[in-house]
């Protein structure tokens, strides 16, 4: 792949007297690197190993015809599309022979310029850069719909994952772990009397709670498939694909300690301090079961430790 502002071209030609002037010439350009290939198939292999910014090839090749090389990138580059956002590859064709026919079909097989040989180093050297500002728009609108996909899947607040988040993470584990016929546990999660801390401190101090608590339950994972993410006002709940209830109770009761170890003053808390509830429950999904159970179920636990006490685990196993 082409480092940062560096643009990567792939020359593609079958003879090597053609395929080193082509190099020669398009190196006059700083941000250029070149790579080269001398049949479609090696072509091939360099597009998948390399992912080039741009491609200027021949229509006529050994092992197979420009068109046909055209037409295979193009179906690999819709194979490995990102999210929604498909990566486009300008192909410069090459031929020596002025055919309005032949020119057709490879902009139809997905080509987007065409220069005919012997090449002009300066018109070839245009269209490339050219295209190469294209592509570097291209990368501009990747990198935007990236940010944004990351700011959309966060919550505002705290900056860990949102509600949206968790939601498709929660289905994506759930059939995971039902074709790996693994134990899924979730745990939940409540500050414990934060409307009365609202009460006391302020909004303001509120949100700084939240942010705290957040970041400390965030600290108590120790395995990057583990997800915690904000459930909805001073809620949260965890993800913890493939660890039993046992595991699950360990991940909840070290998040209790280090909520408790933020050591936030409240006047109305447990013994003067922020303090946490915690709902576990595991399952192993199956055709039966329904994730939403699974969720009901560490509900049910979350109320019996804030009925109980506050400040506390509970598990709930299922009947």
């Amino acid at each position: 792949m082409s480092a940062p502002g560096k643009f990567q071209v792939l020359v593609v030609d079958s003879s090597p007297g053609n395929r080193q002037l082509l190099s020669e010439c398009l190196s006059q350009l700083s941000d250029v690197k070149v790579i080269s290939a001398g049949e479609g198939n090696q072509a091939l292999d360099l597009f998948a190993a390399t992912q080039p910014s741009l491609i200027v090839m021949d229509m006529n090749l050994q092992d197979m015809d420009g068109i046909t090389l055209a037409r295979r990138i193009r179906g690999r580059e819709r194979l490995g599309e990102e999210e929604t956002l498909t990566n486009w590859t300008p192909i410069v064709f090459l031929s020596s022979v002025m055919d309005e026919e032949l020119l057709a079909k490879g902009i139809i097989a997905g080509g987007d310029d065409f220069l005919h040989k012997p090449v002009s180093e300066v018109i070839l050297l245009a269209k490339v850069r050219a295209l190469l500002r294209i592509v570097g728009m291209q990368r501009d609108i990747h990198a935007a719909h990236r940010k944004l996909k990351e700011i959309s899947t966060l919550d505002g607040l705290t900056s860990i994952p949102n509600r949206r988040h968790f939601d498709d993470t929660f289905a994506t584990e759930w059939k995971r772990c039902l074709r790996a016929g693994a134990p899924l546990s979730v745990v939940l999660t409540d500050i414990d009397f934060f409307k009365q801390f609202n009460d006391i401190y302020g909004h303001q101090a509120g949100d700084a709670c939240l942010k705290a608590v957040a970041g400390s339950l965030n600290e108590s994972l120790f395995r990057v498939e583990d997800t915690v993410a904000r459930y909805g006002g001073e809620e949260f709940v965890t993800i913890l694909p493939g660890t039993d209830a046992r595991g699950a109770i360990a991940v909840a009761e070290r998040m209790r300690r280090s909520t408790r170890e933020l050591c936030i003053p409240h006047e109305k808390g447990i013994d003067g301090l922020v303090s946490c509830s915690f709902g576990v429950s595991c399952i192993h999904p199956s055709a039966e079961a329904t994730p939403q159970k699974l969720l009901h179920h560490a509900d049910q636990g979350l109320y019996s430790a804030k009925r109980s006490g506050r400040n506390r685990v509970v598990l709930t196993q299922h009947g």
